[in-house]
């Protein structure tokens, strides 16, 4: 069994939340830990933390003028309330699955419990951001790992995600810097390349290396979703950079990424960047929009419990809008709330009753 220099664990991972309006609610979490179940061995694998962003509490008279927002952290007395809920909810559940694994998984890993690694929370006492948050992590010495996966809370598996032969790919090989699996905006990437940007990444697809059964496509923008790093990559290079509150990385880096390769060319700007995308040819990661997630018992019906992070006929029900605030709940769903969850834009995740 591969193993790290702990005995076994590789891979930190950070899976970034802060303030949504389905809290207290622990729903979202739970789906994504429930989606786990698709990437193989990552409970021995890696050592898992869930960052917990502070936030800024604004007074009833900034809200009545709009000065809050969730995305810029800045919430009112009641999201900040329920958010206090939602983690004192969250510590109470991470003993009990699907934080922790089933009594089966041990068995199923050919693993004693003692290497199978509890899931902590690690909670900010202030807003940072996301961007300056996982530095954050970083800086207290969280990450001790030589690789790390920073995730969203809204991102889950929807496919098999080969772990091990990931890993041990980039551990062969030092240019492999970023490994993300595939979503709808990475299908046929290569096509979607040429066409958009006049790009043709052909020359540079990596295919049959190491253990991989899938090729490896060479990245134009640096995208901000779940992905496998070296721990190196972000301390010397991703990180290493002046941040300011309330900074996201994809928003620093994705424009940089696709200039520098329009204007030097992939053959010569994509080393430094170093980010590839697994090609499974179908998507395996799921975005659900945390701020417009919203209570729809109507779509699958009241008080059905489901097991699946995902609906298999989803599309069917998205309800667009361009409205963000409308979209949001009238009140925010509590543990009695059973059914599905959905977003504004995007399709319907379902989760069963927490």
């Amino acid at each position: 069994m591969m193993m790290g220099d702990d005995g076994h664990h590789l891979l930190t991972i950070l899976i970034q939340t802060s303030p949504i309006p389905s809290h207290p609610s622990t729903a979202l979490l739970e789906a994504l830990f429930r989606s786990f179940d698709k990437v193989k061995n990552i409970r021995v694998l890696a050592k898992i933390y869930i960052l917990c962003d502070g936030y800024d509490e604004i007074s009833a008279e900034e809200e009545e003028q709009g000065k809050d927002g969730i995305k810029r952290g800045r919430v009112s007395s009641d999201v900040a309330q329920r958010y206090r809920e939602h983690l004192k909810l969250l510590r109470r559940k991470l003993d009990q699955p699907p934080f922790a694994p089933s009594q089966s998984y041990s068995k199923d890993s050919n693993c004693d419990d003692n290497c199978i690694s509890q899931v902590e929370m690690i909670e900010l006492p202030q807003r940072h951001g996301s961007a300056p948050a996982i530095k954050a992590a970083f800086d207290m010495g969280y990450v001790t790992t030589p690789f790390v996966c920073v995730a969203q809370h809204d991102n889950f598996f929807v496919s098999e995600v080969p772990l091990p032969s990931v890993l041990q790919t980039m551990m062969d090989n030092d240019w492999l810097k970023c490994v993300h699996v595939m979503s709808t905006a990475t299908i046929d990437y290569v096509k979607k390349t040429r066409r958009r940007y006049d790009m043709d990444l052909e020359p540079l697809v990596r295919r049959n290396e190491g253990m991989l059964e899938y090729s490896l496509i060479p990245l134009v923008f640096w995208f901000g979703r779940t992905a496998i790093s070296r721990t190196d990559y972000y301390t010397d290079f991703v990180l290493d950079r002046p941040l300011r509150l309330g900074d996201h990385l994809e928003e620093l880096l994705g424009v940089k990424q696709l200039r520098d390769m329009q204007q030097r060319g992939p053959a010569n700007a994509h080393p430094l960047w170093g980010n590839f995308v697994l090609d499974q040819g179908r998507e395996v990661l799921y975005h659900l929009s945390g701020r417009r997630a919203r209570a729809a018992k109507s779509v699958i019906g009241e008080n059905k419990p489901l097991s699946s992070p995902i609906g298999p006929d989803a599309s069917a029900h998205a309800t667009p809008s361009n409205d963000t605030k409308r979209d949001l709940p009238a009140k925010a769903p509590t543990n009695d709330d059973c059914g599905s969850w959905t977003t504004a834009r995007s399709a319907p995740a379902v989760f069963s009753c927490v």
